[in-house]
């Protein structure tokens, strides 16, 4: 069996120095994107912060009771 080259084509890819607004359209308008997604999907977003403020507030407050507790 003989062997037969092979050619390999090989993609590279380079961000050129002079082009500098590649990443531009990542941050264009986020916080219109990000005000609309919170806006259409306010529900879970309600299922998502009320729990993460609620064991918040409930830590808070009760390391304020117990600090207050031990001073009588």
């Amino acid at each position: 069996m003989g062997k037969t080259p092979v050619r390999l084509k090989e993609v590279s890819y380079a961000l050129s120095p002079i082009h500098q607004h590649a990443m531009r359209g990542l941050l264009k308008d986020f916080s219109y994107k990000s005000g609309k997604r919170i806006f259409d999907n306010w529900v879970s977003a309600l299922f998502l912060l009320v729990p993460v403020y609620g064991s918040y507030w409930y830590s808070e407050h009760y390391r304020e009771v117990e600090k207050l507790h031990h001073r009588d």
